[in-house]
């Protein structure tokens, strides 16, 4: 376990901003419901925020600080989560039911879109970081659940893949709402991971791994890429192991999978994608078992590390 004054040191040691670390939070399996941790992957070290309120989250979204959806109780599907004072505390009412939603952080707010729960699937929701209520947002093309949310990094839009109800799809959103179909993916996907990042040349890629074809087969390995000069997704290498449940995130540009489920249990491992090998490193464990959980980044100066041991 890393101190906060050893994360805290590392930080200013560096002479520049600080680092980020990866911020998890609960899951469906009964060893992560209710556990939020800290990975710092520049230095292999981990430590523990406390815990969430009840029963925990699964099938929740996390942006920074702010936790939003579904979770073992009823009522998490109805209100926002935020981390104040050393404690997690109810910040937000929901405008609607949100489970299994996707997310998208922008300047304005945080957007919910989609849900498990009958029509919010068409629907969005903009949630305002400082805590005021919040309202409706633009009409979904497509119904939308247990799907994965990729924020464009080159533009003000995010790009929506897979999901129960389109497995195969790819739409990007903006603030107006639907903008377009992008290249469809060569394997339906129901709640896998995804990610972007940007090579030197600037050129955008768009990854997506693991999850199901279907909702109720067994889960799959195969990862497929997507460049921003590529008419269409390829395939790439697949993960170590087949994985559903698992989830997203890149730090300092290299994007990074957590967690799920191979289809009997939930998983530790943080595995890295590295783009010049095209291929996974698996070198990494988180501190609890996790799937179907949260994850966002975490500025190791963010005055919450101060609770984090």
């Amino acid at each position: 376990m890393v101190s906060r004054l050893a994360l805290w040191l590392f930080c200013f040691s560096t002479g520049s901003a600080a680092p980020e670390g990866i911020l998890m939070s609960g899951g469906y399996d009964n060893a992560g419901r209710t556990s939020v941790e800290v990975f710092v992957p520049s230095t292999g070290q981990s430590c523990s925020l406390p815990s969430l309120p009840d029963r925990g989250r699964y099938g929740h979204t996390m942006d920074s600080l702010l936790i939003c959806g579904s979770g073992h109780e009823a009522t998490a599907a109805r209100n926002c989560l935020s981390f104040s004072s050393g404690q997690w505390v109810t910040s937000h009412t929901l405008v609607e039911e949100r489970s299994f939603q996707t997310s998208w952080k922008t300047d304005q707010g945080l957007v919910l879109m989609g849900s498990l729960v009958g029509e919010t699937g068409y629907t969005s929701e903009i949630v305002p970081m400082a805590g005021e209520q919040g309202e409706l947002s633009f009409a979904m093309q497509y119904e939308s659940s247990n799907a994965c949310a990729i924020s464009d990094l080159t533009s003000d839009s995010v790009i929506i893949t897979g999901g129960y109800s389109i497995k195969q799809l790819v739409v990007r959103y903006d603030w107006q709402g639907y903008v377009e179909d992008m290249p469809s993916l060569l394997v339906g996907r129901v709640n896998h991971g995804c990610g972007s990042y940007l090579r030197e040349d600037g050129t955008q890629v768009l990854l997506v791994a693991g999850g199901m074809d279907s909702p109720y087969d067994d889960p799959i390995s195969s990862t497929e890429v997507l460049t921003s000069d590529s008419p269409a997704w390829t395939m790439a290498t697949p993960l170590p192991r087949a994985l559903w449940g698992v989830r997203g995130v890149t730090v300092s540009n290299i994007l990074y999978l957590t967690g799920g489920s191979d289809g009997s249990d939930a998983r530790d491992e943080i595995i890295a994608w590295l783009d010049e090998e095209q291929e996974w490193e698996e070198n990494s464990k988180m501190k609890k078992v996790r799937n179907f959980h949260a994850v966002t980044t975490i500025q190791l100066d963010d005055v919450a590390m101060e609770y984090c041991g």
